[in-house]
């Protein structure tokens, strides 16, 4: 007979462990490769948060880019609330996700054509990349500058140690909070 704990049946389920938090530094780094994020922000009362996937840019200690149209549902309520959630993801093994929660810092209106293009690089050829910034009229969009206040994080990949916070941590009273659980929302 084997160990039926729930740590034990993970482990041998497609190599899944009990997640772990991740550390500063890896949160930051899994956030600044480009993945699909999803934004919420408050809908406003008796309404749930309005979600929506989106492109974004982020460097290791520097602020979220989120560029979209200054007439757009998103952008008034981005506006309005002053604050975000972006979630990003792996959605295949080994799953792992950081949730970062922020403060709008800045609106830039109309939105840098260059940061517009590089956050559509990101994602796209330099080719496509232009044909997609192209296509949308630059005086129709905004760049909103997000400062990262509170992150959380699991990781699913191993049961091992976080590595070690280099330069971007641990938090101190000047960095963002970086949780060291990932028991939310149970």
């Amino acid at each position: 007979m084997g160990d039926g704990s729930l740590a034990a049946r993970l482990a041998r389920s497609d190599g899944l462990h009990p997640p772990r938090s991740l550390s500063g530094i890896e949160q930051e780094r899994f956030l600044a490769e480009a993945h699909i994020a999803v934004l919420s922000v408050d809908a406003g009362p008796g309404r749930p948060p309005m979600s929506v996937p989106l492109w974004y840019a982020y460097g290791p200690g520097g602020d979220i880019l989120v560029n979209t149209s200054v007439s757009s549902r998103k952008a008034r309520l981005i506006r309005a609330a002053g604050v975000a959630t972006l979630t990003v993801q792996r959605a295949a093994p080994p799953y792992r996700y950081v949730v970062v929660e922020g403060r709008v810092v800045d609106d830039i209106h109309p939105a840098p054509i260059a940061v517009r293009r590089d956050i559509a690089r990101r994602y796209l050829s330099a080719e496509g990349a232009d044909a997609a910034v192209d296509r949308y009229d630059p005086e129709d969009q905004v760049l909103f500058v997000i400062r990262p206040q509170r992150w959380y994080s699991a990781d699913f990949s191993s049961a091992s140690v976080p590595a070690a916070d280099g330069p971007l941590g641990p938090a101190g009273p000047a960095r963002p909070v970086h949780d060291t659980g990932v028991c939310h929302g149970r």
